[in-house]
């Protein structure tokens, strides 16, 4: 996946979007039109992510350079770039996660889910 034609990522963009929209489509209100732009965004750089990834299985995380009579090791420029990227797109999947309503709230007090295993272990009389 590491060398796409400028038309492959962009299907490749879209679809990535598509199934984004999908996810996010209980965004409402003025949120929505600002939601589906930020997809957009997050979309592009998904499957950048996904080219850097490549990449960087290919080359490796260091990748020898020459610059005249010197040798060196670097970080591969790929790796560089990832790093930032994931980062950024983390970001961007928060603000999108933020902007469902509350009853999605994916991010809810571990304390208040319970499953059999906790219950098992409450009851258990020691």
């Amino acid at each position: 996946m590491v060398k796409l034609s400028v038309k492959k990522q962009n299907e490749l963009i879209e679809i990535e979007a598509k199934t984004l929209r999908d996810q996010f489509k209980d965004i409402s209100g003025n949120k929505r039109a600002i939601a589906f732009k930020l997809i957009d965004r997050v979309a592009f750089m998904a499957i950048t992510l996904k080219i850097l990834e490549e990449n960087i299985k290919t080359k490796g995380p260091v990748v020898k350079m020459e610059n005249g009579k010197q040798k060196l090791v670097i970080e591969n420029p790929a790796q560089k770039s990832y790093n930032t990227m994931i980062n950024r797109y983390s970001t961007a999947i928060d603000k999108l996660t933020s902007m469902l309503p509350k009853e999605y709230d994916i991010s809810s007090d571990p304390s208040k889910d319970s499953d059999d295993f906790d219950n098992f272990v409450q009851n258990r009389g020691d």
